[in-house]
């Protein structure tokens, strides 16, 4: 694997979490209520780009980073995030396979770590459990995922995917 891969991956959470916090955080656009769950995505999205063991490290680093940015208990965002990313790179072969099976992993991948999040984050004494909009701030995260993941992978794609130099390399 290229460090130069890597760099740009990192680069992606990075950003990600910048528009994450700023463009959708509070006080920002939240279509009927909820954010979407943008670093999610791309953790999800860098699954056919990204070796396991640099996934997982990237799942862990969006996740402290997260929790960083947060005022919640630190290590939840890292602990679902490196779960999110864990899984994405175990259904690496069939992402690309149709549209429809990658919105499907998309949306699933991205309700799992919700309810990953809110389980632990009630063991950790967060009453997440106890929300009375629970549903919809599992559900909707996951539909606005959905709806950007035709841009997200395609730009991930087009920067990450290895390209034909020609004969010179």
């Amino acid at each position: 694997m290229h460090r130069g891969r890597v760099v740009v991956a990192l680069l992606a959470v990075v950003i990600a979490l910048v528009l994450q916090t700023t463009l959708f955080g509070d006080g920002g656009v939240r279509p009927l209520g909820v954010a979407p769950a943008l670093v999610t995505l791309v953790i999800i999205a860098l699954g056919p780009y990204v070796e396991t063991e640099y996934h997982l490290l990237l799942g862990f680093t969006a996740g402290m980073l997260m929790d960083l940015m947060g005022s919640g208990t630190l290590g939840l965002w890292a602990m679902t995030l490196t779960t999110v990313a864990y899984a994405s790179s175990r259904l690496r072969a069939q992402f690309t396979d149709s549209l429809l099976l990658t919105g499907s992993i998309v949306f699933g991948l991205t309700v799992m770590g919700q309810v990953i999040f809110v389980l632990l984050g009630t063991l950790f004494g967060q009453n997440l459990i106890g929300d009375s909009s629970l549903v919809a701030k599992i559900v909707l995260p996951a539909v606005w995922n959905l709806l950007l993941a035709v841009p997200v992978v395609w730009v991930l794609g087009l920067v990450l995917s290895p390209s034909d130099r020609g004969w010179a390399t």
